[in-house]
């Protein structure tokens, strides 16, 4: 059950859902006290109406104490929790790349996300938007890309090489590609066909 912070203005409650990333507010705390359609996905079935953002995130290190999240030595340097933080005490939008370890089972997944916390007030209670988008994709992009530097195909993981387009297809489930051609390359091609 959702709280019910927005349930008059259905206008609003759309638009937060929306968002097409997992969107959460949080208290000072770092307490879910709202979230947004995106999230269920991070959340699961678990209703995590007045639980802190790690314990329901399943971060690593809110298992580290029997007090959950917030209480661990390492929560002293989690950028979810320092960002929500300022957020409130400074009244600014930090935005901060943090990598959190996520356990689900026995198996801990590293993810990183894009975090955003800015700061509000509604009916005289500060509160924070927390907006966690995840940048695994971002991150591929700056990483080193093996390219031959004849055929343009890259090698993969697997050592076999393939065309760009085919790497950028699977790896970038938002990409499409058009073709066309550089001005070097159209003057080239005019050239060998005499056209120019």
């Amino acid at each position: 059950m959702k709280n019910l912070l927005f349930d008059e203005n259905d206008f609003l409650l759309k638009l937060f859902d929306a968002i097409p990333f997992p969107s959460f507010v949080v208290d000072e705390d770092v307490r879910m006290l709202f979230w947004n359609t995106s999230a269920n996905n991070l959340i699961g079935t678990e209703n995590p109406f007045r639980k802190r953002t790690g314990e329901v995130l399943n971060c690593i290190h809110s298992t580290e104490t029997i007090n959950g999240c917030g209480n661990s030595p390492s929560c002293e340097s989690c950028i979810v929790r320092n960002s929500v933080s300022r957020s409130f005490h400074e009244k600014i939008v930090c935005r901060q790349k943090t990598i959190m370890g996520l356990q689900t089972g026995t198996q801990t997944t590293e993810v990183p996300f894009l975090v955003t916390t800015s700061h509000y007030e509604y009916k005289q209670t500060s509160l924070v938007i927390l907006i966690l988008q995840d940048i695994h994709e971002l991150i591929q992009i700056g990483s080193l890309v093996p390219m031959c530097a004849k055929c343009k195909k890259i090698r993969t993981q697997k050592n076999e090489w393939e065309k760009v387009e085919k790497y950028l297809k699977s790896h970038f489930s938002d990409i499409d590609i058009t073709h066309g051609l550089c001005p070097d390359c159209l003057r080239a091609s005019l050239l060998d066909e005499g056209l120019m």
